[in-house]
């Protein structure tokens, strides 16, 4: 495995006052159980250097085809707890791909959710939740998304439905913030109304080509639009982790795993109401 990148981000908002103090998270993803150092000492070391007030889990922190794949990453959950730090969750395609498995993968799964549940990490599956941190609110949802997405070759078409059907409306105060899996479908996040998504799946495209980006999805599909990195459309953005471990084929070629920090600055002037 190559070594762990560290890199940190600025996003703006008007749904923050600029008299708030900047909120600092921490963007996890696609973990696949890796163990970074004696008890995950390398990554700890990465998320606090960091000094984040949340953290945000985008799915794939275990691995599905590996039998009880799930405890360097259960390690990792129960040190950031001990940290005093809320965590976030949602689940990616090796998550749902084990729930809906028979037998031992799906009592594997519920082994997992539950000791999630007892630690105190908020696993949010088609979920939402409250935050605060300082003045400012945020509203944290955890899509799941459906299984046929994740195919092999897949090239459907994705509108809001799901997303509606799911998690409802957002309301307009709120700073939202989506963790979703799967990148691919940003302009659908944006237009449903998530102020940041958080996604990684992509593993930044496995192979880098310098000055065009990732060589291919875990889909096959070529030239990946969205696979590392930060992005901006009309004042909504996508963190995309390139991921913190691997899973059959384990190549990384110009593409280090990352620990990936945003710093999320307010620009509204105090007695003013932010735009929906």
């Amino acid at each position: 495995m190559a070594p762990l990148e560290i890199k940190t981000y600025k996003i703006q908002t008007d749904k923050l006052k600029k008299s708030d103090r900047p909120v600092r998270a921490v963007l996890l993803s696609d973990l696949h159980d890796q163990l970074w150092g004696t008890g995950q000492d390398q990554l700890l070391q990465a998320i606090d250097g960091l000094s984040p007030d949340l953290v945000l889990c985008a799915g794939d922190m275990v691995l599905s085809k590996k039998r009880r794949g799930m405890d360097h990453a259960l390690l990792l959950f129960r040190e950031l707890i001990k940290r005093q730090l809320p965590v976030y969750a949602c689940n990616g395609n090796h998550e749902s791909r084990m729930r809906e498995c028979e037998g031992d993968r799906k009592r594997e799964y519920i082994y997992y959710t539950k000791q999630l549940q007892q630690m105190g990490v908020q696993l949010l599956i088609n979920e939402s939740c409250m935050a605060k941190i300082g003045s400012a609110r945020f509203k944290i949802h955890g899509y799941e998304m459906p299984m046929e997405y994740y195919k092999k070759f897949c090239m459907r078409s994705y509108g809001t439905k799901d997303l509606y059907m799911k998690l409802g409306r957002p309301d307009k105060s709120p700073f939202h913030i989506l963790l979703a899996h799967n990148p691919v479908y940003f302009r659908t996040y944006a237009r449903w109304g998530a102020d940041l998504t958080v996604s990684g799946h992509l593993h930044g495209g496995l192979i880098r080509i310098p000055g065009i980006g990732g060589l291919v999805t875990p889909q096959v599909k070529l030239f990946p639009k969205y696979d590392r990195g930060l992005y901006e459309i009309n004042g909504r953005y996508m963190a995309v982790s390139p991921g913190l471990g691997g899973h059959t084929v384990p190549i990384r070629i110009c593409n280090p795993p990352q620990v990936f920090g945003i710093i999320i600055k307010g620009t509204r002037e105090d007695g003013t109401v932010g735009k929906d």
